[in-house]
């Protein structure tokens, strides 16, 4: 196995982490060095190559950068462990023989107590700076300065390169805090473990079932069905094509693709892209596609032809997926594509099902107040099945009715319940864990 590497940061860095690259001969490492955190940026959009792995040398460009990841790339950061703590603490204390009072950024609060009660010396002075949403190296740079300048800090101890090279330029005592070989060590490990899984994800068996409805009328009935068939059917072989899929098809109007989960991906741009359900000129009828994942053919497939029942149960041409953990995804390729899982509905807790659906479709609509009326037509369900979740979720505690809708026209006025969303989670969680 070949891999490429990114490896991202400061020359000191990157450096160190390609020293400890050279121990595994079968990974090629690209150096993208940066004198300055806030150009990381920059310096992705002026590379071209895609690699299997961008490597980051802390978490501040990690964070930066995420959304310029490749699709289908592993991306990583060296945590903070402890260790460079100890050591950056012992390398003050070789140089002063004593400690004195130091500024430290990048570590958390906690592992600061922890380390100068372990090596007894609870009484040690030192300022720590949040980095909490980290995004400005100059304000952290002045930080130090300041606390230097006003006499309250004596030496600093910082995991920011550029705050460290600036701080040196300026000749205050600074001391850098970095990783240790072995934590690069490990993260490389980590990372190839990522590569391993997504490989295997990529590489999945994925079924998708397409069923088509044509829509039929007087004499000529048969004779357009015919028609919308043929052209429905010129459809998916194209799709398939672009799927690289085998395709075989027990019945007129249903098609089963075999294929992998990474092109599947690709082609449909992560399940968001789906215009082979969009009806063209002389297609009468729906198209409704089910796709499922799993572990070995026949799982994929039983996963598919539940997928594509939920989608002829959704209005209009629609598209499901239920993946190799049983979660379903749906509507997709749409902005109200809700997520939740079957596998309660398989130990046959119907209701729990509905909860988890119900709980993701509020969270998609940023809303806690609502009409039977709204969660029939959200969920794609039935006004009557709605009110018996709604009327489960009061005997918990979960729902109360505090009101009803103003009505323009004539009918009786329905009930307006809040939903207490932190309960109703508790309880999906409870769920699910039982």
């Amino acid at each position: 196995m070949h891999l490429s590497f990114a490896v991202i940061g400061p020359k000191l860095l990157v450096d160190d982490i390609c020293e400890v690259l050279e121990e595994f001969p079968y990974i090629e490492p690209t150096k993208l060095i940066y004198d300055s955190e806030k150009h990381v940026r920059d310096l992705f959009q002026e590379t071209m190559e895609v690699f299997d792995v961008y490597f980051f040398s802390g978490d501040v460009p990690f964070l930066i950068t995420q959304d310029l990841i490749p699709t289908h790339a592993c991306s990583v950061f060296i945590p903070f462990d402890g260790a460079e703590l100890y050591k950056v603490i012992l390398q003050i204390y070789r140089h002063y023989h004593f400690f004195p009072i130091i500024s430290f950024d990048g570590v958390p609060v906690k592992n600061l107590h922890e380390a100068f009660d372990e090596i007894e010396a609870p009484n040690a002075n030192w300022y720590y700076k949040n980095m909490d949403g980290f995004q400005n190296s100059e304000e952290l740079y002045e930080h130090h300065m300041a606390l230097w300048q006003e006499g309250k800090a004596q030496v600093v101890a910082t995991s920011i390169h550029s705050v460290y090279q600036r701080l040196k330029a300026n000749h205050l005592p600074v001391f850098f805090i970095k990783s240790t070989k072995q934590l690069i060590r490990d993260t490389i490990d980590k990372a190839l473990w990522m590569v391993k899984e997504q490989k295997k994800q990529l590489a999945q068996v994925t079924v998708l079932q397409f069923k088509i409805e044509p829509a039929v009328d007087g004499k000529q009935g048969r004779e357009k069905e015919k028609g919308t068939l043929e052209r429905f059917q010129k459809k998916i072989t194209d799709f398939s094509k672009r799927l690289f899929a085998s395709t075989t098809s027990a019945d007129p109007g249903e098609y089963t693709l075999y294929t992998t989960r990474g092109i599947v991906e690709k082609v449909t741009k992560d399940f968001k892209s789906f215009p082979i359900l969009k009806n063209g000129s002389g297609e009468l009828g729906t198209i409704n596609l089910g796709i499922g994942m799993g572990e070995t053919v026949e799982r994929a497939l039983y996963n598919a032809n539940r997928a594509v029942d939920f989608a002829i149960r959704n209005s209009g041409n629609s598209a499901y997926l239920i993946d190799d953990q049983m979660k379903v995804l749906g509507p997709l390729g749409t902005r109200n594509t809700l997520d939740y899982s079957l596998i309660d509905e398989q130990r046959g807790d119907f209701v729990s099902t509905s909860m988890r659906k119900l709980f993701s479709w509020l969270q998609l609509i940023q809303k806690n107040e609502v009409t039977t009326r709204e969660i029939s037509v959200g969920m794609n369900t039935g006004e009557r099945n709605a009110a018996r979740m709604v009327q489960k979720m009061k005997e918990k505690g979960i729902a109360e009715a505090i009101g009803s809708e103003s009505m323009s026209q004539r009918g009786r006025p329905r009930p307006i319940y809040r939903i207490d969303l932190q309960r109703l989670a508790q309880e999906v969680k409870v769920r699910n864990n039982s």
